[in-house]
């Protein structure tokens, strides 16, 4: 899984779930509009967030650094 290391702004739910409001991907900064399935991993927290030009990102987070992989994107989107 090649992931990259990005910046995250979000808060966090009282049982312990990140809640993404942007994320910053090349450089660019996407809000995010929708988050998906999450789970839990020996690596940390993962979650599906799906950003407003429709690309979806598996985000995974330790608590103190992120990481993401795009893992679907609308036809046509590089």
């Amino acid at each position: 899984m090649d992931t990259e290391l990005i910046a995250v702004e979000a808060t966090w739910t009282p049982d312990g779930w990140p809640v993404p409001a942007r994320l910053t991907w090349a450089g660019e900064t996407l809000p995010v509009v929708d988050t998906g399935r999450r789970w839990k991993a020996d690596d940390g927290l993962h979650l599906l967030a799906r950003v407003a030009d429709g690309r979806v990102f598996e985000l995974h987070t330790n608590g103190a650094r992120w990481w993401a992989r795009v893992v679907s994107a609308p036809p046509g989107h590089a």
